[in-house]
Order: C-alpha cells, then structure tokens, then sequence
C-alpha cells in the first residue's frame, strides 16, 4: 500500500486543467483573428474607433494565451513560472479595458471631453495595473472590464441621443449582454458538467461575446 509520503511526485509536461487550457487557447485563437480583421480594415480606412477595440481583441488574445499557459502549469511543479503567467494574463486584461474606453473617445466625443476621456482610460489602467499587482486577483479584472462595458454602453447611449442612427451599435450592446452573462457564469461558478467547469464555459461563451463586438466593431465610425 502506498502513504501519503511515498506518492510520486508530480512531472513536468503534465497539464492539470487540459479543458480550460483548450477552451483559452481556441478564446485567444478568435481573438486574434477578430483582432487582425478589425485592426487591418480599421487602419486602411482611418477609423480609430475600431482600431482601438482590434487591439483590444489583439490583447484578449494575448491575455488568453498566459491564462492558458498559467492552467497548464502544476503549481506544485513551478508555482512561480504559474503565478508569473496568471499575473500577465492578468496585466493584459487591464490593456482590453482601457482599449475599450479608448475607442468610446472616437466614437462618441471630440474635442476636450475626447482627451478627457482617454485620460481617464490611461489613469484607470495605471490604477488597475497597481491593483493587481499587490493582489491578483481575478475579481478585479472583471470589475475593471465591467466597468470599461459601462462606458461602452454609456457612449452608446449618448450617440443614440444625438445622432439618428449608431452604427454596429445592436452588435455592441448584445456584446455587453453576452460579455456580463458570461461574468456572472464565472463569479458564480457555473459548471455545467465536472470536466467542463466555470472557467471553461466562461471562455466558451466569452467567444460569443467577442464575435458580437466584432461585428459591432467593424461598423463604428469617428465622430
């Protein structure tokens, strides 16, 4: 019979969580598609708004990529290596809040409250950015990108307000929709089977969201 202390130790090039590292990389895969297709038209064209939310899509990809890399990792193994990885995936996610904030100053404003704006998107993620690096935790990266959401939906609304039609803007909302569903998943854990846990479904449905901002992305406009 084998004890507790004669249990064989863990190995390198074993992945602990095999499903959510698939379900982050196929996340980052679309992302980085998304990302690369938006960005490209947007810069041949000159709209900046949907510049900004192709690197965001850019920078989900990225932030997907270490989260994989952080669930593949036994911390057991490399605890280090892991938290490393955890704290990039992290980090980055600040990036896809602020890029997002960014492209609601081109849509949405001109002038004085444009600049205004994305100061405040640049000290946000200055202050997100300290955040997790005393605690990196991923609560706060979702509150940080719910919050960058409001900002989304609220510069939506304010254009609705002031010009007749909003381009891509249904595509966008139901992005917000789809993006807060798959957070409330996460937060509260959601597992629809034991090898398809909460992380795993929130990737899953995160991809939908990102296709809806994709498509709403594709149609913004400068204001």
């Amino acid at each position: 019979m084998t004890t507790e202390s004669q249990a064989p130790l863990p190995r390198w090039g074993v992945i602990t969580e095999p499903m959510t590292v698939l379900t982050n990389v196929l996340l980052a895969a679309v992302a980085f598609v998304l990302g690369a297709r938006v960005a490209y038209a947007a810069a041949a064209e000159g709209r900046v708004a949907s510049a900004w939310m192709g690197i965001g899509f850019l920078a989900t990809a990225v932030a997907a990529a270490f989260g994989a890399a952080a669930h593949a990792l036994d911390p057991r193994v490399d605890s280090l290596q892991r938290g490393r990885c955890w704290r990039g995936a992290l980090y980055i996610m600040g990036v896809v809040s602020a890029c997002t904030t960014a492209s609601v100053a081109y849509f949405a404003a001109t002038g004085s409250v444009r600049v205004a704006i994305l100061l405040a998107a640049g000290v946000k993620l200055a202050v997100y950015i300290v955040r997790i690096a005393r605690r990196p935790e991923f609560r706060f990266a979702t509150m940080d990108y719910g919050a960058s959401l409001a900002v989304l939906l609220a510069g939506l609304a304010y254009v609705a307000a002031t010009r007749a039609h909003v381009p891509g803007a249904s595509w966008l909302v139901a992005g917000v929709v789809v993006s807060l569903i798959a957070g409330l998943v996460q937060g509260r854990r959601v597992s629809p089977h034991r090898h398809f846990n909460h992380n795993d479904f929130y990737h899953v449905i995160q991809i939908g969201a990102l296709y809806l901002l994709y498509r709403g992305a594709t149609l913004l406009v400068d204001r």
